[in-house]
């Protein structure tokens, strides 16, 4: 196989295992909150750490998105 028709393939590969990551963080939103707060927290630095996670994760889809949809060379 040549290094050519091997791209296609892992390309392929890291676009799924992306996917896969960001579908598992959605699922485990408020797990992967509250891991990063202190274990006495407030309901307000909840509800602010949650609005931080929201674009990271809106970016990561962006990401799939634009070199998932990308034309591929022939």
């Amino acid at each position: 196989m040549t290094v050519i028709n091997s791209i296609v393939p892992a390309r392929f590969l890291t676009l799924i295992a992306h996917l896969v990551i960001v579908i598992t963080i959605f699922w485990s939103r408020s797990n992967n909150v509250q891991a990063c707060l202190p274990l006495d927290f407030s309901e307000e630095e909840y509800n602010t750490e949650d609005t931080r996670v929201i674009p990271a994760l809106c970016e990561l889809i962006l990401f799939i998105a634009v070199f998932g949809l990308k034309k591929k060379p022939f």
